[in-house]
């Protein structure tokens, strides 16, 4: 009996979306199911998109896709209780056509994607909680849902960070994800009018600004921070915490993302916002938190559901990884197509096809800087370290000068860090990264 269809990719995100178009410009007969009641309603999450992948199969992407502001500023910075301390990167080139990086609201994005997949044929439905893959001993053959089947001789798998499809199988034997290579996120949108937030960060027309915040203002052992991008008339904000760094410490995430939205650097550009979207949503933790495979008999994995998110304290980045481990999913897909050939060794090409674009290599390449993104002395110590110093160095106090040898003997004391542990955290920083 003939396959109902060439390819099924599972899952309407950044990963998802991308394949089944690439899929279909191919000539493939593809499936692009989504549980949400129509794509793009359950897609919280946001950011800033890197476009250079996207623009392998749109060229024109940035003009068509319903993106907010295009990049101009990024600001990275560190949190005490009640100060901070940051710095601005503003890149000429950013602000020039065509535009690298724009700030999404994935709900209107992915439902964009999913439209055009569907106008180059491919078949869309929404409304499909897909109840699992369809295994014939180790070979995935299509997808089962309310007991029907749906056959395809290659299935991707892109169903997001907490895979359903993945978890208890061979792509993820363990059951669960574990908290200690899984982050939670947690978003807030808040609508406030275009003209008001030009003024209020220093941009105009459809330029755009980003911070990223390390969090020492969250209770002591929580380890995470904050961020915040400006879209065309609506502020996203939010906090990522290891969920690991949560347990037994009495922190509650809504508490968290108060104090930061109640902090002196970011309650003032709340001011006359309003509320319109809450949510949260599980991030995976990069190399640590991959699956036991990237591929396997008759399927792919891919996107969040493969752990392709990368942070690295300073900068987080996952669509970017989606976009591109999707469209090589579904070029191996299409290879196999052409070479009547679903099996694992015919797949492998897609783990070939990940290291030869870089994905692995950008992984494993830091997949030390856990050691140093985890340290729990980054989001106490050192944020108070670093301001104090600071506060030192620049205020008058009407007291004679000290030396910067004293600002910084000053500085540790009030910060309660040992010169070992600078020196120690130092040497590892320099190592892993």
């Amino acid at each position: 009996m003939a396959d109902d269809f060439d390819v099924i990719v599972v899952g309407a995100g950044m990963a998802g979306g991308p394949a089944a178009i690439r899929l279909a410009k191919g000539g493939a007969n593809v499936l692009l199911v989504e549980r949400g009641a129509e794509v793009g309603t359950k897609s919280l999450s946001g950011g800033i998109l890197w476009g250079n992948d996207l623009a392998r199969i749109l060229p024109n992407w940035w003009r068509e896709m319903p993106v907010e502001r295009h990049l101009v500023r990024k600001r990275f910075g560190l949190l005490t209780a009640d100060s901070a301390l940051s710095f601005d990167l503003q890149e000429s080139s950013w602000n020039q056509e065509p535009y690298v990086a724009h700030s999404v609201l994935r709900s209107r994005t992915d439902s964009w994607l999913a439209k055009k997949a569907e106008e180059l044929g491919a078949t869309v439905v929404p409304s499909v909680p897909v109840d699992r893959l369809n295994w014939e001993g180790t070979k995935v053959h299509g997808i089962i849902q309310g007991g029907e089947k749906m056959t395809a001789p290659v299935t991707i798998v892109a169903d997001g960070a907490n895979s359903r499809l993945s978890l208890g199988t061979p792509i993820r034997p363990e059951a669960r994800l574990s908290p200690e290579t899984t982050e939670l996120g947690i978003k807030e949108v808040f609508r406030l009018d275009p003209s008001v937030i030009e003024d209020r960060f220093h941009v105009t027309g459809n330029e755009g600004h980003s911070e990223e915040w390390v969090g020492g203002l969250f209770p002591p052992g929580v380890m995470g921070g904050g961020f915040l991008y400006t879209n065309r008339d609506t502020l996203s904000l939010g906090i990522i915490v290891s969920i690991q760094s949560l347990y037994g410490r009495n922190a509650y995430a809504h508490e968290l993302i108060e104090r930061f939205k109640l902090h002196p650097a970011i309650a003032n550009r709340l001011k006359g916002a309003e509320l319109v979207e809450y949510g949260a949503r599980l991030v995976p933790g990069g190399w640590a938190g991959r699956p036991a495979a990237f591929h396997g008999d008759g399927w792919m994995v891919a996107g969040d559901a493969a752990g392709f998110v990368f942070s690295n304290g300073i900068m987080i980045q996952g669509m970017n990884y989606a976009i591109r481990s999707g469209i090589e999913a579904a070029e191996t897909a299409l290879a196999s197509k052409a070479a009547g050939d679903p099996s694992a060794a015919k797949l492998a090409e897609y783990d070939r096809r990940l290291e030869a674009t870089g994905i692995l290599a950008d992984f494993r390449d830091f997949a030390r800087l856990d050691r140093v993104k985890w340290n729990p002395r980054i989001y106490s110590v050192y944020p108070r370290f670093a301001t104090e110093l600071l506060r030192s160095m620049m205020a008058e106090s009407g007291s004679p000068k000290r030396s910067a040898r004293k600002l910084l003997r000053a500085a540790q004391k009030a910060a309660g860090v040992k010169i070992t542990s600078l020196v120690r955290d130092g040497v590892e920083i320099a190592w892993d990264l």
